[in-house]
């Protein structure tokens, strides 16, 4: 299991983003690719802790969904 601080950094990473980007399920997913792709080096940083890979990613994110109301 990749370190507490791994989840941390990604959720930063999260964070930074508009709320308008961070409504739905599918810009987790989108997110999570960019994250994989654009940064090797916080990915690397992580991986001897365990796997860091899109599904993790994700399930990281999804609690923290904006959802609309209504």
């Amino acid at each position: 299991m990749p370190a507490p601080d791994a989840q941390a950094c990604v959720l930063e990473e999260w964070f930074r983003l508009p709320e308008s980007r961070r409504l739905h399920a599918t810009d987790a997913v989108a997110f999570a690719f960019r994250l994989l792709q654009d940064r090797p080096d916080m990915v690397a940083r992580f991986r001897s802790h365990g796997p860091l890979n899109h599904d993790v990613i994700v399930d990281w994110l999804l609690p923290y969904l904006h959802r609309q109301a209504g």
